[in-house]
């Protein structure tokens, strides 16, 4: 892309993609290499309870990123050297998730897919029931190709499920790429908007972990670069596009429920925009896509997985009470920064600034960018529905106000991004003429960038949890010794199989993936009343008859109830095990006539409610 170094207007989008060999890539080769081996120390370092501050691994992300940014500035990359420098950037940044938990997955989610692809192999079907998260069966999209990769390989779920969401971070990269480059015309562009997606607050961690938007998410923008590269076809070419469209619509629908609707919507949103400048439905309008889509999507939710319609109905309506709780004033906003959970550490203030100060960056450099694509890309329906995606980012931060909504927003925000990382990449062009194409304007463009990225990884994620928390520690006479949540769940794995338990959210995790028991938890039934409550009440003890739990686990901490933090050792500042319920709560059920405590392990304790028979 070409741009008047006085006006700082943008010319025809075709012409600076004329470049030259460089011998750039094995700089930024060596520059991840030593990126990475800053985070792989700062989580070493974690592990061993020596330093919990993510600030050497910061100085790891900046060394990889910020050397890829500074060349997908420059006019004299090539295309293919763009593309390699993007790609090698989404890996090096997938890496810091995989160095932070390898070799074991600990993110919720991914221990609920786990126990799903587990499944798959074991039963060799789909859709084998899963006691915590009852949707997850029936979207087997990345539990299926985990599954048939362990099943060819023979490696294990861990290793499969980390190749797999590292192909599909690759897809992601290549396919942003290409789209932006179709959408604009210019390699300079698509480079420097693919960067920039991933300073987005879910690249990181939420969007890097085993689950299933991490794969159809890609697959959405493999449809997106479809559509956009069928627009420019004619003739016969035009069908030529749509098995590889069709494909990827049912791949979606069958991984992701929210990733599906938001193709429906996307592809909805392309062809009304589509009639609206053009004024004709003919291809290469996609509205038949955008039907296909749509009935796909009907079809899987109320045919295949109609409980999917219980599953987020409570979410969305409790998001939107939320929400008119909060502009009433019934409801105190929730704060920036502020953890979920009791056990939730507290962000320092100058993380704080620079989380927000990101934040100010994006929103200061967006009008800029919006400018100069509606100027010269008005016409063009992906143009427009990335300057509203862009706009609508903004729209999602509201909703981090609301503890209900806050998941909602959260989850939105990785969508539209993508329209905002285009708009910002015209931000950079629209600088680097107003600025000249000096070394000087490139370092503080750079320097933004890296700001961005680290405060959308502090936004994101929660401070106490950017680097690793310790799953064993090593004993003196050279074994290990593992959590008590795990120790827990190989417990039960090799003494009480295909038991039925009621647990408090994180042990359920555990006992799910790694005891493969059937477990309850949580209100939907009201289980974690009566983990947490120092009585038992009759009601307590009549919902554990009707729903079959034989078996209850006892656990004081109150990281037990944590998703995030409740599978690890208490490090260095904690209190031995943390935060801790009432000691009653582990002696309450031997008043009942059967019950009878059958393992014990610090602050946990599992009850056998039948033993005495």
């Amino acid at each position: 892309m070409t741009v008047r170094a006085t006006s700082g207007e943008v010319e025809a989008p075709a012409a600076a993609d004329r470049g030259r060999t460089s011998s750039f890539l094995p700089v930024a080769f060596v520059a991840t290499g030593a990126g990475l081996m800053l985070v792989s120390v700062a989580n070493a370092l974690a592990r061993a309870g020596e330093g919990t501050s993510p600030v050497i691994a910061w100085i790891g992300m900046l060394v990889m990123a910020l050397p890829i940014f500074y060349r997908l500035i420059s006019r004299d990359a090539t295309i293919g050297e763009r593309l390699a420098l993007v790609c090698l950037l989404g890996i090096g940044l997938y890496g810091v998730k995989v160095l932070r938990d390898a070799p074991f997955f600990t993110f919720g989610d991914e221990l609920i897919h786990t126990q799903n692809a587990n499944q798959i192999g074991v039963h060799h079907h789909l859709f084998h029931e899963n006691s915590i998260l009852k949707v997850t069966p029936y979207y087997p999209g990345v539990e299926g190709a985990v599954s048939a990769l362990t099943s060819i390989t023979g490696i294990s779920i861990y290793a499969a499920g980390t190749i797999v969401i590292g192909v599909a971070r690759v897809l992601l990269m290549v396919t942003l790429f290409i789209l932006f480059r179709r959408v604009s015309g210019s390699a300079r562009v698509a480079g420097l908007g693919t960067a920039l997606y991933a300073t987005n607050f879910n690249f990181m961690f939420q969007g890097a972990q085993f689950a299933y938007e991490p794969l159809a998410l890609p697959l959405l923008l493999m449809v997106m670069m479809a559509v956009a590269e069928r627009e420019s076809e004619s003739g016969s070419q035009l069908r030529d596009w749509s098995a590889p469209i069709l494909l990827g619509i049912a791949a979606i629908v069958v991984t992701h429920h929210l990733t599906s609707y938001a193709t429906v919507i996307v592809l909805a949103v392309l062809s009304l925009l589509g009639w609206f400048v053009n004024r004709t439905w003919r291809p290469p309008n996609p509205w038949r896509f955008a039907v296909f889509a749509a009935v796909l999507a009907a079809f899987w939710l109320f045919v295949v997985a109609s409980s999917t319609v219980g599953y987020l109905t409570p979410v969305l309506s409790n998001a939107f009470d939320a929400i008119g709780n909060t502009v009433q004033g019934e409801k105190a906003p929730r704060g920036l920064f502020q953890g979920s959970s009791a056990a939730a550490g507290e962000t320092p203030f100058p993380a704080r600034i620079l989380g927000v100060g990101g934040v100010l960056l994006l929103l200061l450099a967006l009008p800029f960018g919006l400018r100069q694509v509606w100027t010269h890309f008005r016409r063009r329906p992906f143009a427009i529905i990335f300057c509203l995606s862009a706009i609508g980012f903004f729209g999602t931060l509201a909703l981090r106000l609301t503890p209900p909504a806050w998941e909602t927003g959260n989850r939105a925000s990785e969508f539209l991004f993508i329209g905002l990382a285009f708009v910002l990449a015209f931000t950079v062009l629209w600088a680097m003429s107003r600025w000249s194409e000096s070394t000087r304007t490139k370092a503080l463009l750079t320097g933004a960038f890296g700001v961005v990225l680290l405060g959308s990884t502090i936004s994101g994620w929660p401070w106490d949890l950017q680097l690793t928390r310790p799953l064993e520690v090593g004993a003196k006479d050279g074994g290990t010794i593992v959590s008590q949540p795990l120790a827990s769940a190989e417990w039960t794995a090799e003494e009480l199989p295909d038991g039925r338990f009621a647990t408090a959210t994180a042990d359920a995790d555990l006992m799910l993936a790694v005891g493969g028991q059937t477990v309850i938890a949580g209100p939907y039934p009201n289980v974690e009343d009566i983990l947490s409550n120092p009585k038992l009440e009759p009601w307590q003890t009549e919902l554990l008859r009707e729903e079959d739990l034989r078996y209850l686990v006892a656990d004081r901490r109150v990281a037990s109830t944590d998703v995030m933090r409740g599978y690890y050792f208490a490090t260095k500042g904690e209190s031995a095990g943390g935060p801790l319920l009432q000691k009653r709560i582990l002696t309450k059920y031997l008043k009942l006539p059967r019950a009878s405590r059958i393992y014990t392990n610090g602050s946990i304790s599992i009850y056998d409610l039948e033993a005495r028979k």
